[in-house]
């Protein structure tokens, strides 16, 4: 079970991939120049919501809440043992703003034992009416020592992150805590006294995000982890950890321009229920996570069979370089709606039609079928500064090398206030009958609007059936 999968719609805060063979990668965020008035000071919270504002540190004591508007963290944050810090939940505990606010911190930030941080609110978590995604930013590192929890949702991190240690246990009852009719698992302080976040499986994530130094998850004893469609400029590292979920240990879809090792997992490395692509390693792969191993994607479940074998990892240097265009037409839009700090948040979905030497194929929008599954969905977040950010999730009636399946594509990008787009993409399906002979297709690659008409973005791609 994927806790909180809600609709398959996320987003990324920094637009850098692949730099290995001919993938640039951007390391700015325009969308986020805070400016700051005065100094500041330490803010200590000892429950209840920090304030929107500019300061200096910021000090987690208890069941803590970003809730609306920007907190602009120019140093460290740090949680404290058994305190909380909640970025993901929208006027919590009071009020419905439209998103929580939006965290950027200028240095680091340190989990203590026992403690728990929410970090980055997307579709893929509690952002889901209307669709959003509030794209958080860490300039330093992110260290947990002893941890209950650490969760990553579209977040930027400009070093290293390191969660070494904790978790709630492995224990059935904390995975199954959200299931009806399971006895409802009150012990998980701090996550249980929570009042938006009660009876929460106490668990691990780090998806969509960008890390620009390592990754590493050892000696977790928890209910479940997943590490889904990452860019991570360093190595990622994840072993001798243990979870009580069959389903845990999703290590899928990310980049990684160094090297990946996964060892003494309990499960081992795997593709779970999520139908993910490939990781992508611009070095060496190693253990469960190695070049040469293959698993069932999807992974059987007591009600449905295994999937076809995929390589849960392929060489970045394998794959091959093509051209290509997008080209896109609005289908529907909602209605947008303005934050607290300004900010504007839109959500459209388009038909696109894909062209070139590579991908080829086209998205059609089905009213019958949940927002996000057919065609081209796009979140936007534009800011006062004018720069635009956004997610697009996109499935594809595609054909690649003579061969055709239904595919999944995530796209990271950003639009300058003078309308100049670019950005990344990750293929992020895999397995699952419909994808049909494109099953074990891995890659990604960069867009640009540059010299292209309106609506039509030019695409590398770099490809591999595998």
């Amino acid at each position: 079970m994927k806790f909180l999968k809600l609709v398959p719609v996320v987003g990324l805060a920094l637009s850098g991939l692949l730099a290995a063979p001919g993938i640039a990668a951007a390391t700015t965020s325009p969308g986020h120049h805070h400016h700051h008035h005065g100094h500041g000071h330490t803010y200590v919270c000892s429950g209840g919501a920090v304030p929107a504002g500019n300061y200096r540190s910021v000090v987690i004591k208890g069941l803590c809440y970003a809730s609306a508007g920007n907190v602009s963290i120019r140093g460290d944050l740090s949680v404290a043992p058994g305190a909380l810090f909640d970025t993901i939940t929208a006027g919590d505990p009071t009020s419905s703003p439209i998103v929580p606010a939006t965290v950027s911190v200028g240095g680091n930030v340190v989990v203590g034992k026992g403690g728990v941080l929410l970090f980055g609110c997307s579709p893929n978590i509690t952002c889901t009416a209307p669709p959003a995604i509030t794209y958080d930013s860490i300039r330093g590192n992110v260290t947990a020592y002893g941890a209950q929890g650490v969760v990553l949702h579209s977040a930027s991190v400009g070093g290293s992150v390191s969660v070494i240690g904790g978790g709630g246990g492995t224990a059935a009852d904390t995975c199954n805590s959200q299931v009806a009719g399971a006895p409802l698992v009150t012990n998980l302080e701090p996550w249980s006294e929570d009042p938006i976040l009660n009876f929460t499986p106490v668990y691990s994530d780090v998806e969509d995000s960008t890390i620009g130094g390592d990754l590493t998850i050892a000696g977790l004893d928890s209910c479940w982890l997943g590490t889904l469609r990452n860019q991570i400029q360093g190595d990622a590292r994840i072993f001798h950890n243990t979870f009580g979920d069959p389903d845990a240990m999703e290590v899928n879809g990310n980049v990684v321009q160094g090297n990946l090792a996964c060892d003494h997992n309990v499960p081992v490395a795997q593709f779970g229920d999520g139908g993910s692509a490939p990781n992508l390693v611009g070095g060496h792969a190693f253990g469960e996570c190695g070049f040469k191993v293959t698993d069932p994607s999807p992974a059987p479940t007591m009600t449905t069979p295994a999937g076809v074998a995929e390589h849960i990892s392929v060489s970045l240097w394998k794959l091959s370089k093509y051209d290509g265009t997008i080209a896109s037409v609005s289908a529907f839009s909602l209605p947008p709606a303005t934050t607290s700090s300004n900010d504007t948040i839109g959500a459209t979905i388009y038909n696109f039609t894909l062209a070139g030497s590579g991908l080829v194929g086209t998205g059609t929008y089905d009213s019958t079928k949940p927002p996000g599954a057919t065609g081209e969905a796009v979140l936007t977040t534009t800011y006062p500064n004018g720069w635009t950010q956004f997610t697009a999730f996109l499935t594809c009636q595609c054909s690649f090398g003579g061969q055709s399946g239904t595919i999944t594509v995530r796209a990271y990008g950003w639009t300058s206030p003078h309308g100049s787009t670019r950005g990344t993409f990750l293929v992020s399906s895999g397995g699952g009958p419909a994808a049909g002979s494109l099953s074990t297709l891995a890659g990604g690659g960069t867009f640009s609007s540059d010299h292209e008409p309106a609506g039509t973005l030019r695409l590398k791609e770099y490809l591999k059936i595998t």
